[in-house]
């Protein structure tokens, strides 16, 4: 690994840019970050685990020389490049932005802060964010408004009653409090949104702002870099089921998640039209089972009840 430059002066904020074969968008993230006005300290951790492409060339080109940015150069890829981002973090609050997304606007991160630090009683605030998909180049605002300037606790998410959005929330630094095992990787590898959102929730509830904070990429092209066009919806229904039941072994407690687990499963039946075409194609399940049984079977066995 290969560490440019270390800082001394402990921050009041990390903000931690997570990056894999962004070289198509990891300046756009950088630089959206160093053009926000900030009136506190803060440290910048771009964190790049081992990319195939050019994007640790980009980094060393134009941050290796930049006060209060540190880079993170792994040279074998670890898998778990978040987690251990998180670990060297040293501020009070981690900001985390994803280097294919990227911040809007000037002020984001300090109004972010600015609030988290007149409410002590909060673990966390967040914004919103607009979505912008790489296929057509629409940028849209899909979430609903009605969550604007509203608190937000853990079963609100595990209800499914609410969705934080993650690239856009400022934490209180948790993990060398010894409170939990914060090694979510144990529970997925691939999925990590999800179970930061609940180690964060477990510390206190959310305010979530009506102020947009961070653009998020969606519709990603097949040969980047993304979790949604790298796995299929049965490996990501899988993968978000399954880790809830992991996490509930590491953070030493159960978790009422019955409702977000059908609004999983919901998701998921909605591909099963594909399914049905498969089927279609097998003559012992067209003329001796059925289709509709054969479909109903596979529903029980693969959603079944906990």
């Amino acid at each position: 690994m290969n560490e440019c430059k270390q800082i001394k002066q402990t921050p009041l904020v990390s903000i931690c840019v997570i990056t894999y074969n962004h070289e198509k968008y990891i300046k756009q993230a950088v630089d959206s970050i160093l053009s926000q006005k900030m009136s506190f300290t803060y440290e910048v951790l771009i964190a790049d685990d081992a990319s195939t492409d050019h994007t640790q060339q980009i980094l060393r080109d134009n941050y290796s020389n930049i006060e209060n940015v540190r880079l993170i150069l792994r040279e074998k890829n670890v898998g778990i490049n978040g987690y251990m981002t998180y670990q060297e973090a040293r501020g009070k609050y981690i900001y985390l932005c994803e280097g294919d997304d990227y911040c809007v606007g000037e002020d984001s991160i300090q109004t972010l802060v600015e609030w988290l630090e007149c409410h002590e009683d909060y673990a966390g605030v967040c914004g919103r964010r607009i979505t912008l998909s790489e296929r057509t180049g629409l940028m849209t605002i899909s979430y609903n408004t009605s969550q604007n300037n509203t608190e937000i606790c853990l079963n609100d998410v595990l209800s499914g009653k609410a969705v934080i959005d993650m690239c856009a929330i400022l934490y209180r630094n948790f993990y060398s409090d010894g409170k939990y095992d914060y090694r979510y990787y144990l529970a997925s590898r691939k999925v990590s949104d999800i179970t930061r959102e609940i180690y964060v929730l477990l510390h206190g509830n959310i305010f979530q702002l009506g102020k947009i904070i961070g653009v998020y990429r969606s519709d990603r092209i097949r040969s980047a870099s993304s979790y949604n066009v790298t796995n299929t919806r049965k490996m990501i229904f899988e993968e978000y089921t399954g880790l809830l039941v992991k996490l509930e072994e590491l953070i030493g407690m159960k978790l009422e998640y019955k409702e977000i687990k059908k609004r999983y499963t919901s998701w998921y039946d909605n591909s099963l039209p594909s399914m049905y075409e498969f089927l279609k194609q097998i003559p012992y399940i067209q003329k001796r089972v059925g289709i509709a049984v054969t479909m109903d079977f596979i529903k029980k066995r693969m959603f079944k009840k906990r």
